[in-house]
């Protein structure tokens, strides 16, 4: 795989998830590849669901005829 900015070989399994090698995304995105992964990782960890009155789950919305 290569970096989408550069286009050279990526290396880590890291930059491979994110397709761009560390500098192209500091220089993109304006932090370090691996610091954007750990406030992504928390994000995820810190999400609230909430039960809203009237909202299909998506075993009921496969259920529905869609004539």
């Amino acid at each position: 795989m290569i970096c989408s900015n550069c286009g050279r070989k990526l290396r880590s399994a890291v930059s491979r998830e994110a397709g761009y090698g560390p500098v192209c995304y500091r220089k993109m995105f304006g932090t370090s590849l691996r610091s954007s992964r750990k406030e992504s990782v928390s994000e995820v960890a810190d999400t609230i669901s909430y039960n809203i009155l009237g909202q299909m789950t998506l075993e009921e919305y496969l259920q529905t005829d869609l004539e």
